[in-house]
């Protein structure tokens, strides 16, 4: 195993601040002088921004209004510290506890963010919109598979049409829902939209869904597959019409044998 092979299950745990010293010495030794693992650590950060949409919302209690009205009024005594600062100082030492992975700070984090989800619900009325919680309840879903996945994730590999594109796919060999994410890939034209494709034995392509990417070529996507990880042979993802195809048309970006 390689030194990047072996630093790269790190990551998830480096961008929450969750490795031992020793390792956060390793992984700040080794970054300066590869380039891939530089991107990877990059790119992990976003993913940490979507951490607080995966608890579940709450509906507040009818009075809880009025109290915290009453509870912000001003007083005669010093500002108590941000809900977030507290969250913060809270979980900071049990985070560098060298017996947690990076699985487990994952799950603690949505755990421990589900009073800033309530917090949400109070200052943000469009929470209660059907379409923003299904939103929610995909990227929560999303996060709890890449958190349970078993064993390293399915790195595609990159054609020539995507040179320096990069992606990983988690997800249990038993399980059907699966978690992909996708690094620099191009940006797409109107109309068009990347589509995931899972491969049988037979050469059969079934569709895993679509998504599209941002102006720095990243996105994501919770695939929920007719069959187990375990019953496929490879995955693709290639350029479709926006709504997808049944069967691939497009040039394809990034692919893996499983």
């Amino acid at each position: 195993m390689s030194i990047c092979d072996e630093l790269q299950e790190l990551y998830p745990a480096y961008v929450l601040d969750g490795v031992e010293d020793a390792d956060r010495a390793r992984i700040e030794q080794h970054l300066p002088h590869c380039a891939n693992c530089t991107r990877i650590v990059a790119d992990y950060r976003p993913i940490v921004d979507l951490l607080p949409f995966a608890a579940t919302p709450v509906e507040p209690p009818a009075d809880l209004k009025y109290r915290v009205l009453a509870a912000t009024m001003p007083k005669a005594r010093p500002a108590p510290a941000s809900f977030a600062a507290r969250v913060s100082t809270g979980f900071s030492n049990f985070f560098r506890a060298p017996a947690f992975s990076a699985v487990a700070l994952l799950l603690i984090v949505a755990l421990g963010i589900w009073n800033l989800s309530l917090q949400n619900q109070i200052t943000q009325q469009a929470a209660s919109n059907q379409q923003m919680l299904t939103e929610l309840m995909r990227q929560r879903d999303f996060l709890m598979t890449m958190s349970y996945a078993s064993g390293q994730p399915r790195q595609l590999q990159p054609t020539q049409v995507a040179s320096r594109a990069v992606g990983r796919l988690y997800g249990s060999p038993d399980e059907t829902t699966l978690a992909l994410i996708a690094l620099d890939l191009p940006t797409l034209p109107a109309g068009k939209v990347y589509q995931v494709w899972l491969i049988d034995a037979n050469g059969d392509r079934t569709s895993g869904g679509t998504f599209k990417v941002d102006d720095q070529g990243r996105g994501w996507l919770l695939i929920r597959a007719p069959k187990p990880l375990g019953s496929y042979q490879g995955v693709g993802i290639t350029e479709e019409p926006e709504g997808g195809s049944p069967a691939p048309t497009g040039a394809k970006m990034l692919g893996t044998n499983l």
